[in-house]
């Protein structure tokens, strides 16, 4: 059973991520009622942690920053050399600084605290990689928005248990969650029913990730369209509860 409301927050949260000025994310994320914890930013991605006010922690990782002129995000989308990880391989550019990152987390938060993680298309498929850096026990919810291919059958097949309780979320006919649209090596989804959201209305379908479509649609890889339609399935859902 999908908490939408939950839902909803992570992808305004994966929304907020993407923001470059540390002034402007902090408000974004205290107007999502969330106590700023701190960033981190290099040269190919940025994140943020977060608190709610029960003591929760969040890591939201943002995607491509290309809007921003950051090139190295975009290196790292095309960047499809096979990493062997433990259990399958994963490409050069998703797993790229990933490491630091997570020292910096572990750093940060309390001591064997439980981490929720999400994020948007680069930084969605970055979140499917939480199970190299974060122990078991520590792995919170995960949400996924619109996450291209970077991950092999071998790794999805090895990290199913840790990853069982992830969201993925897909969004119309979405050009960019469908690459890379040839390599064979990158063809594989997770292995969960995936939720596919089809339009304003909130319209949406259950499938299996690999038998999800693609499409040719470019526009539709928006975390904003994906946050608005989010939220109104989780109004929906809400209104049938109390009504």
């Amino acid at each position: 059973m999908i908490d939408w409301r939950a839902a909803a927050l992570a992808a305004a949260r994966a929304n907020a991520a993407y923001l470059i000025d540390e002034n402007a994310a902090r408000s974004a994320f205290t107007a999502l009622g969330e106590i700023w914890v701190g960033n981190y930013a290099n040269a190919s991605h940025q994140a943020v942690l977060s608190a709610d006010s029960d003591g929760n922690t969040f890591l939201s990782i943002s995607g491509t920053r290309a809007s921003a002129l950051k090139l190295m995000d975009v290196f790292c989308d095309v960047s499809l050399e096979p990493v062997a990880v433990e259990g399958g391989n994963v490409t050069q550019g998703a797993v790229e600084g990933m490491r630091d990152l997570w020292e910096w987390v572990l750093d940060t938060v309390p001591q064997d605290d439980v981490v929720n993680v999400a994020g948007h298309s680069l930084g969605a498929s970055r979140t499917h990689l939480t199970p190299l850096f974060l122990p078991a026990k520590q792995i919170g919810q995960l949400h996924s928005f619109e996450a291209p291919k970077f991950a092999d059958a071998g790794y999805y097949a090895a990290h199913a248990a840790a990853l069982a309780g992830m969201v993925c979320v897909l969004n119309g006919a979405d050009l960019w969650a469908a690459w890379p649209w040839r390599d064979s090596r990158w063809q594989s989804r997770p292995l969960l029913d995936h939720v596919w959201l089809r339009d304003d209305a909130g319209s949406f379908d259950i499938v299996p990730g690999a038998e999800w479509p693609g499409g040719a649609n470019g526009g539709d890889h928006d975390i904003s369209t994906v946050q608005h339609r989010v939220e109104v399935i989780a109004a929906a859902q809400e209104a049938k509860t109390t009504a």
